[in-house]
């Protein structure tokens, strides 16, 4: 699996343990992953499809994450501290996840060192993801958000909502529009 190698790589006895203890499912759109108010028990990397992370604020929906082929998705904070999750998962199309489950992983991790400093790296990656969202949030212009959108995740472009981008980029519908044009 190519996530693997981006992170740091394991050797091909532990890729083939952790391989045999994920299941690899296929979801059809709008199937919710994750309930808000529920501890969130798996996590997913996007072999195909998108799948996008949302909370409700004042009767709108926003979305906080759009995961595509080869990133994480799920409730992280809620996977990791085993706490119940303030947001929603939810495929926007057809999509093919691989499924990590929280128990069987952390079994691996306390049987195995390397499968452990994995998990970790795992971990320092999304929070480095995170961090570059935050960044760009905080950095960056709306029209600079969206063409970095477009020049490096053209496929969400292609596939989600213009409603649900606009959101991810924290700006209204009408202002993508305009950017847009």
């Amino acid at each position: 699996m190519d996530i693997f190698k981006k992170i740091g790589g394991l050797s091909p006895e532990n890729e083939r343990i952790l391989l045999g203890s994920i299941k690899k499912k296929s979801f059809p759109p709008k199937t919710i992953l994750q309930k808000k108010g529920k501890v969130s028990n798996k996590i997913y990397i996007v072999e195909r499809g998108i799948v996008r992370t949302f909370y409700y604020k004042e009767g709108k929906d926003i979305t906080y994450s759009i995961a595509a082929q080869n990133d994480f998705t799920g409730s992280m904070s809620s996977f990791f501290m085993q706490k119940p999750s303030n947001k929603i998962v939810e495929t926007i199309e057809e999509s093919v996840l691989w499924e990590f489950e929280y128990n069987r992983l952390q079994s691996l991790f306390e049987m195995n060192q390397e499968l452990s400093r994995a998990g970790r790296l795992f971990a320092n990656y999304g929070i480095s993801v995170m961090e570059q969202r935050f960044d760009d949030m905080m950095f960056y212009s709306a029209k600079e958000r969206y063409e970095m959108l477009l020049q490096n995740r053209p496929k969400v472009i292609q596939n989600v909502p213009l409603g649900m981008i606009a959101s991810y980029l924290g700006i209204t519908q009408e202002t993508l529009s305009r950017i847009r044009k």
